[in-house]
């Protein structure tokens, strides 16, 4: 018979791996990509918001390009988290 090895089911498809060691606190949070997926969702969180940035001018002191893009941002980040809560070792299996 072939014995299973122990684990973490579906390790080998996690992106980011939970911040540990002795400057994380109980109860605080990191995301750390572990592969080539964790580092694209990083860079298209990056490359949408500088992009986002570019396209509304925000050189211009204007509140509602400003407003625009703090939508846009925060759209952003909370897929980015999203996603990294579900595709990070550690964080899923605690909930």
């Amino acid at each position: 018979m072939v014995k299973k090895k122990k684990g973490i089911a579906g390790a080998k498809n996690l992106w980011f791996r939970k911040r540990v060691g002795a400057e994380v606190k109980k109860g605080s949070w990191g995301f750390i990509p572990v592969n080539w997926k964790g580092w694209l969702a990083l860079a298209v969180l990056i490359i949408i918001n500088v992009f986002a940035a570019l396209y509304l001018e925000l050189d211009v002191l204007e509140g509602r390009r400003w407003a625009k893009f703090g939508v846009v941002f925060l759209l952003s980040l909370l897929v980015f988290i999203l996603i990294s809560k579900n595709k990070t070792q550690g964080v899923r299996d605690d909930i």
